[in-house]
């Protein structure tokens, strides 16, 4: 867990109110119950390396052990999680591009936008339980926008 006092604790579901879970490594949107899971709750924290009016953030996964990246794939970025501490994301600031991720607000709902590749937003899919991924502004029909509902 981070011991930050600026940290922030939310479940965050899709348009469809389908929560984000891990299972085997993955993060995926859907129902957790359905497998025996529970709706994953993300600690935030800002990047200070980066300008703040883009509102930089980074997502920490699985209380504290991981924390979501956008990684080359070559064939474009993917995302994964990666076995790194929040806190010393919020120390590195803007060496830490590859985990920030841009808040851009959408009325109540939110889109999330890799730094690391401008363009390119987090994505759940319309089917349910499959991971979450990185899908081009254009791309249409993507589920890009998130609720943040606050936990603890």
């Amino acid at each position: 867990m981070c011991s930050l006092p600026m940290a922030r604790y939310y479940i965050i579901k899709d348009a469809d109110q389908k929560a984000l879970y891990t299972r085997y490594g993955q993060l995926l949107v859907g129902d957790p119950s359905e497998h025996n899971c529970r709706a994953e709750t993300i600690c935030i924290l800002p990047n200070r390396g980066l300008d703040h009016t883009n509102f930089p953030i980074f997502l920490e996964i699985q209380g504290g052990s991981h924390c979501l990246a956008c990684v080359e794939t070559g064939e474009g970025p993917s995302l994964q999680l990666e076995d790194v501490n929040i806190e010393d994301l919020y120390k590195g600031g803007e060496q830490a591009t590859c985990f920030t991720f841009f808040q851009r607000s959408s009325g109540p709902a939110f889109r999330l936008e890799a730094a690391a590749w401008p363009g390119w937003f987090l994505c759940g899919s319309a089917e349910p339980h499959k991971p979450l991924r990185l899908t081009k502004e254009s791309e249409p029909s993507a589920c890009t926008e998130f609720y943040f509902e606050q936990s603890r």
